[in-house]
């Protein structure tokens, strides 16, 4: 089993928002691009750099507050190690409201 890659996240959101895990619960859709360092021989050289989150359906709750940070772990996958440096990403992020969290790659690549 291959570590988590942590991400503290705070969103580079066209209107400069990031978001927080502790407050309501929430369903959102985290979109990103896969980035590398030089020299990306292991999984800490893998990262997603997030640009902008909503509501992952119609009826979710995904409120989003300005300045705050938002932390969880991305659970490891393959496909994520094995991606393109820019590869488009979505991930779905959930939170009860109490400060747990779960994080799960829906897409990665074109």
């Amino acid at each position: 089993m291959r570590p988590f890659l942590l991400a503290i996240a705070t969103l580079s959101l066209a209107w400069g928002s990031a978001m927080t895990s502790a407050d309501a619960p929430k369903d959102c859709l985290l979109e990103g691009t896969v980035q590398r360092s030089d020299s990306a021989n292991t999984a800490q050289d893998v990262s997603v750099k997030f640009h902008s989150v909503g509501k992952y359906s119609d009826e979710a709750n995904c409120r989003v507050r300005r300045g705050e940070k938002m932390e969880f772990k991305l659970p490891a996958d393959p496909r994520l190690q094995n991606a393109e440096p820019g590869s488009p990403v979505q991930y779905r992020y959930q939170s009860d409201g109490t400060g747990n969290s779960s994080t799960e790659l829906v897409s990665i690549g074109a």
